[in-house]
């Protein structure tokens, strides 16, 4: 644990670090004045990338929905705009998702790398 002048608790368990020594890149003197640090305050903490981590395409994430079972879904197009000559059975029949094909399954996949496909 790093102290600081701020906190009792921490002045206590480690009075090794005197109160000129501050975590936030400053020095303070003690008559309050900030100056330039004399010592290293903490080692900073270093850490490895083991491998990249995969981005998923947020529009892709958005149009498709993946069920239980491992299908993928997507919206049948026609039925954003210019439906009042379209009759009602037509636009129930554009309302029920339809399952991706085989053949778009490998750019789905792709494109979410975190689903379960």
């Amino acid at each position: 644990m790093i102290a600081h002048s701020l906190c009792s608790r921490c002045t206590a368990t480690n009075s090794s670090v005197s109160r000129a020594q501050l975590t936030f890149g400053k020095a303070v003197s003690s008559t309050g004045i900030a100056t330039k640090p004399t010592t290293k305050v903490a080692a900073r903490a270093s850490f490895e990338v083991i491998a990249g981590k995969m981005k998923t395409r947020k529009s892709a994430a958005k149009r498709y929905k993946v069920t239980a079972s491992g299908k993928v879904l997507h919206r049948r197009p026609g039925k954003a705009h210019l439906n009042g000559p379209k009759t009602s059975e037509r636009k129930a029949r554009l309302s029920i998702e339809a399952t991706v094909g085989t053949s778009q399954l490998s750019l789905v996949r792709a494109c979410l790398p975190y689903a379960r496909l």
